[in-house]
């Protein structure tokens, strides 16, 4: 490997940890400012919201995978040198792209003839919003592929900071809190995207090539229907609630996905990073076993951080929404069964990066597939049987079960040869959070919450009291060999050596 090439790939590798870095700031700064959100919400509003944001979160996937397949292309014309073919990838995507922003932008509007009194004006400014986050989506994708990580780095993280305030300061300014949350999402999404375009500066002449377009689809429509079939997965309960509930059930179910998203915060950005790693080691001698390290040790510990977090959560959240938020006070068994049902979820996160990073990603697709029908058929039958949010929410947890539980089993079973093994560890990460879970409802049922406050904080102790112990049952079972001892002071003192290398 010559200086210059070892110098860059090095370069790219520092950029890497900035973007890392920011991703998971981006991401605390996500969950605070929709933590904030029920102070500003009423339950039906925050319901509003969440269709939105539902509809935000599918823009992407109208871009039909073309900045996917500009993410592998470009690279590979880096590496070759072509740089003319690197032109007509960026040009071509570019246009075509813009034109399928307008598209979603019109269609939104469209949409808005169609729709019921409270939605008609959110509709209008959102489609605004989506053909902006289009056009943002391009150029972060544009400039990763040519790893200015650092640039994308920046981005990411003044995105995060403007939607905070200006979501939060634009919720002041109008009557209807909602149309002022989309203002200032839009107003933070331009401004940085404006940011990229001077950054970036890059030309877009007027070409496209069909055959450049044709390719770019055809590297990037396998990951866009992995896309979609996370975003059905993720959202299919929401959906089920849009259309068969009111706005404000959806916000009581709505809080629940909310504070359950901190659950997953850690695991996911653990797995952010070690999946170069993963790559990295499997493309050595293309064996999963080579990385089994990377897989069993963190999951392992994974395990033990959530179930500590998840108690956590449930002992603390309820109480402040009974003592700070009593309108959200019906949404309360729905918080507590998603937050548990957060662990299977966020269990699927280390998983399911090493299954990519082996190429097994036809295994995600079936149990993605498994999830989605599982939580509709049991989100259909539990509301017929007249258990509304509450059985949306069960059915929403066997669906995480089958990410997570599923995930497991596919990735341990590429490097552990005994099914009994596979099947002993999914007994010992599954059974003990089903105890934890049924004790804690128990403990609910003979001590339900109360807005007395010495009251609460009587019961609130006896409950930490129990889960504590059965807490500490749970990290016995899961550290029983010391792998997770092992591999945190392993990790620690990786980190220690490091530093004293810097400092030295």
């Amino acid at each position: 490997m010559s200086e210059s090439h070892k110098s860059s790939r090095q370069k790219i590798i520092k950029d890497s940890g900035h973007y890392v870095g920011s991703s998971v700031l981006g991401q605390v700064f996500g969950l605070v400012r929709a933590v904030l959100m029920p102070v500003f919400f009423s339950p039906a509003q925050l319901g509003i919201w969440n269709v939105l944001n539902l509809i935000l979160s599918y823009c992407p996937h109208a871009q039909l995978g073309l900045t996917h397949g500009m993410n592998k292309s470009i690279p590979m014309m880096i590496g070759t040198g072509n740089k003319e073919e690197q032109k007509k990838i960026q040009n071509s995507v570019f246009w075509t792209n813009l034109f399928l922003s307008l598209l979603a932008m019109i269609g939104l509007l469209g949409s808005s003839f169609f729709v019921s009194q409270h939605y008609i004006w959110p509709i209008r400014i959102l489609a605004i919003v989506v053909f902006v986050q289009m056009m943002y989506y391009f150029f972060f994708s544009l400039l990763r592929a040519n790893s200015k990580f650092i640039l994308v780095s920046n981005g990411i993280f003044l995105t995060s900071v403007l939607s905070t305030i200006l979501v939060i300061g634009m919720l002041y300014l109008f009557p209807n809190p909602v149309i002022g949350g989309l203002i200032g999402m839009g107003i933070a999404i331009l401004i940085v995207l404006i940011y990229w375009m001077i950054k970036g500066a890059y030309r877009f002449p007027y070409k496209i090539d069909a055959r450049t377009i044709k390719a770019c689809f055809m590297l990037g429509i396998p990951i866009l229907g992995i896309g979609i079939l996370e975003s059905l997965t993720v959202s299919i309960d929401r959906i089920f609630i849009a259309s068969n509930m009111s706005p404000a059930q959806l916000g009581y179910y709505a809080l629940g996905i909310m504070i359950s998203g901190i659950v997953g915060l850690i695991p996911g950005s653990v797995a952010s990073v070690l999946y170069s790693t993963m790559l990295e080691r499997y493309s050595i001698n293309k064996d999963p076993k080579d990385v089994a390290s990377l897989l069993i040790g963190p999951m392992r510990m994974m395990w033990a951080l959530v179930a500590i977090l998840i108690c956590g959560i449930i002992i603390v959240i309820p109480g402040l929404i009974v003592l700070f938020l009593p309108k959200y006070i019906p949404a309360i068994p729905i918080v507590e069964l998603l937050i548990f049902g957060s662990f299977f979820m966020s269990s699927s996160h280390v998983p399911g990066m090493f299954i990519i990073a082996i190429n097994k990603q036809k295994f995600i697709i079936i149990a993605q597939i498994c999830s989605i029908c599982a939580v509709f058929l049991i989100d259909a039958l539990l509301v017929h049987l007249g258990l509304g949010l509450r059985g949306i929410a069960i059915g929403t947890i066997c669906g995480y079960i089958i990410y997570g539980v599923g995930y497991t089993a596919i990735a341990l079973s590429t490097v552990v040869d005994n099914p009994k093994i596979v099947l002993k560890y999914i007994f010992w990460q599954v059974f003990p959070l089903l105890m934890l879970t049924g004790t804690f409802l128990f403990l609910n049922w003979i001590l339900p919450y109360t807005t007395n406050t010495l009251q609460y904080i009587l019961w609130a102790f006896v409950r930490l009291v129990i889960l504590l112990a059965l807490l500490t049952f749970y990290l016995w079972i899961v550290n029983r060999d010391n792998m997770v001892i092992n591999f945190a002071k392993e990790e620690l003192l990786k980190v220690l050596r490091r530093f004293n290398k810097k400092t030295a």
